[in-house]
């Protein structure tokens, strides 16, 4: 919906291709609606804006069959304020008891910088690969993607959805409900298997 009616750096083929990228991370995020619509946000904005060239640079070509230079990669630039934002409101997610998050990082102890590493990789999610520079711009033909696009977790989202619910969003719950950490649990298990890698092996 962010770049209705204007021109878009992207077309239909790619579109599709996104969009089966992201299916893995749909089915662990999508709950959420504000997590999900960030998460979509930052993949979106580097595919399809028409700003792209104010806040991604191309590090490497290769040469075509045409003899036309292409990227290989991409790195793009986002503040502070947006990379920890955008980690904020999918933190609290979970899936069969265990964090979205975590488990889309392989990392149960997933950091911002982890999450945007994993997000760069074409392998699992990214249609290519992007390497993410977090902070301030580093020269004045780039400005880094501000966090004033993305929601909080307790916030509805742009296109009108719901705020996540307080299972997913500490910050959705009732100021008189005690948000409080749920007891240690005995390690996750399925058929003696440890149950973390038969998730995983299942949504892949």
């Amino acid at each position: 919906p962010m770049f209705q009616n204007q021109p878009v750096c992207c077309d239909a083929a790619q579109v599709t291709s996104f969009a089966i990228k992201i299916k893995m991370a749909a089915n662990l995020l999508k709950d959420c609606a504000s997590c999900w619509a960030n998460f979509k946000m930052i993949l979106c904005q580097q595919m399809c804006s028409p700003d792209q060239s104010t806040f991604m640079e191309i590090p490497e070509t290769f040469p075509t069959s045409t003899g036309t230079l292409a990227a290989r990669s991409f790195r793009t630039s986002v503040t502070k304020e947006y990379a920890v934002k955008l980690f904020d409101s999918c933190r609290e997610v979970e899936m069969m008891g265990m964090s979205a998050i975590g488990l889309i990082c392989a990392d149960m102890d997933c950091t911002y910088v982890r999450l945007l590493k994993e997000l760069g990789d074409n392998s699992s999610h990214a249609p290519y690969h992007t390497d993410y520079y977090v902070g301030n711009s580093r020269s004045e033909m780039i400005a880094p993607l501000k966090a004033d696009v993305l929601t909080h977790c307790w916030e509805p989202t742009l296109e009108g959805e719901e705020a996540c619910a307080c299972d997913d969003c500490s910050g959705s719950c009732g100021s008189e409900e005690m948000v409080t950490a749920p007891p240690p649990s005995e390690p996750f298990q399925n058929l003696g298997l440890d149950g973390n890698a038969a998730i995983m092996g299942a949504l892949y």
